[in-house]
């Protein structure tokens, strides 16, 4: 789940093409193989946005030697928060995988923690926050510098640095939620409760509430004062 921003393999900000490659190479020519369901888009859910990530999808099948490849199916639309819980808890959804370059957060990861699946994403960034390495696949790697091509005026700048997964740290977790599903399953149960516990809105209101007590010594108390003409 997320956007398919700009850049060639490897250099869009959610490293969906990167994700795409190591999953079909994973699994290619195995008798029994998982599917993968990519939730994208780019800049909108028109038609031509629609084409436009079937044929990325499609240019990097067609750069995998093997014939022998897993499915890959494609939701482009805005979904309702009612249909996508209802694609986090379908029966065939198994695992949430995603080896973003960095996350300021990471809603959708959190959203598939409360459901309960196992979750495969790298370990840098937003959702270590909310991601128990213990309860998750966290994929190790490295920094290094963004491309040009995804330099963006104050948010991206050219001297930052993002996290690139190690494919084949990623391959390995891929292949462990496959071969050791009842154990992650189990994991990611776990940690489903702790963060349902953990992320709701009435704790962000009592930490939120604390944190304004204690900046709050009557100085930020607006005061009456005399109008001068």
């Amino acid at each position: 789940v997320g956007h398919w921003l700009q850049g060639g393999m490897g250099k869009d900000r959610k490293d969906t093409g990167m994700m795409l490659k190591v999953f079909l190479e994973t699994f290619k020519n195995m008798k029994k193989k998982p599917a993968l369901v990519m939730k994208t888009n780019s800049a909108d859910f028109s038609v031509l946005d629609r084409e436009e990530q079937l044929k990325k999808i499609r240019d990097i099948r067609n750069s995998i030697k093997g014939e022998d490849l897993p499915n890959i199916y494609l939701l482009h639309g805005d979904l309702t928060d009612e249909e996508m819980n209802d694609l986090y808890n379908h029966p065939k959804v198994k695992c949430f995988y995603l080896i973003t370059h960095g996350e300021g957060f990471g809603r959708p990861l959190l959203e598939a923690s409360f459901t309960g699946l196992p979750i495969i994403t790298s370990n840098w960034s937003g959702p270590v926050d909310f991601l128990d390495s213990e309860k998750s696949l966290l994929v190790g790697g490295s920094l290094d510098k963004v491309p040009r091509s995804v330099v963006w005026k104050d948010i991206i700048t050219e001297n930052s640095e993002w996290f690139i997964a190690d494919e084949q740290q990623t391959a390995n977790s891929l292949n462990f939620v496959y071969t050791n599903y009842n154990k992650v399953k189990k994991n990611a149960l776990d940690l489903m409760k702790v963060n349902r516990e953990k992320f709701t809105l009435d704790k962000m209101s009592e930490k939120l509430g604390k944190i304004i007590d204690k900046c709050d010594d009557g100085s930020l108390v607006p005061k009456q004062v005399k109008l001068q003409l």
